[in-house]
């Protein structure tokens, strides 16, 4: 009898590895505090190192272009002053971003990205169809949550964790309207991880502009313990977008 890997196994819509099943698991966890923290802690590492063994098996562009993440905007669209992760936020209790606060984090250590929707329908006013969330580099997709309702106290609503393993950075898309991958897949730079819209506790109510909330986390992993920490990603992307202007 054939032997089934340990940590692959294939299923109808693809290969699906252990390493995603069990960062999903994980990412879970964390963010609906259903393990000690101090005990997440501890088990990042373990979590992590296979996630960057499955990357090996993709075929990885020079990751020092950055596409900007939403098709049709710019960097002018991005709301001001948004990256804080330092601050109280959201109405937590929490000063500052601790990626292992899950749910309850305080900070704000990502950036908004609003598009033109006056009727809050999540559609672009210009063109009257839904703003496309592009993978600013090449990335593989970890876990996603594509279900969500308005009754759910989830700030995120529907997204994305997506990682880009040479520099080990960690991706976060919220408050998408739709979700457009699969765990486990292969997105090159550009192409369609999912669409704006309203999801998530804080994004739904009218009070809020529709937007996308984009963070990006720095992994340093070493022997002392893990790190997690915001990484403030958008003059890296602007500098992209004005070389690309300047070889015009």
């Amino acid at each position: 009898m054939n032997k089934i890997p340990l940590l692959i196994f294939f299923w109808a819509g693809g290969a699906v590895s252990g390493p995603i099943e069990e960062w999903d698991r994980f990412e879970k966890q964390v963010r609906d505090q259903t393990v000690a923290k101090d005990s997440l802690k501890k088990e990042f590492s373990v979590v992590y190192a296979p996630l960057k063994e499955y990357c090996r098996r993709f075929p990885f562009s020079a990751q020092d272009q950055w596409v900007f993440p939403l098709r049709g905007y710019g960097p002018r669209d991005v709301g001001k002053n948004g990256f804080a992760p330092g601050s109280y936020y959201g109405g937590s209790s929490i000063k500052g971003y601790d990626f292992f606060d899950g749910n309850r984090h305080g900070g704000h250590p990502a950036y908004d990205i609003f598009i033109h929707d006056t009727n809050d329908d999540c559609m672009d006013d210009r063109t009257g169809g839904p703003v496309a969330v592009a993978a600013p580099l090449d990335l593989v997709v970890i876990s996603i949550n594509a279900q969500w309702k308005k009754s759910s106290g989830l700030r995120g609503g529907k997204y994305v964790w997506a990682l880009s393993p040479s520099e080990d950075l960690l991706f976060y898309f919220a408050h998408l309207d739709s979700v457009l991958v699969t765990a486990g897949a292969f997105c090159r730079a550009g192409e369609r991880i999912g669409t704006v819209g309203r999801t998530g506790k804080n994004a739904a109510p009218r009070t809020s502009k529709t937007h996308l909330h984009m963070m990006v986390l720095k992994v340093a992993v070493a022997t002392a313990g893990d790190t997690l920490k915001p990484l403030d990603f958008l003059p890296r992307v602007i500098k992209t977008i004005a070389s690309h202007n300047g070889n015009r």
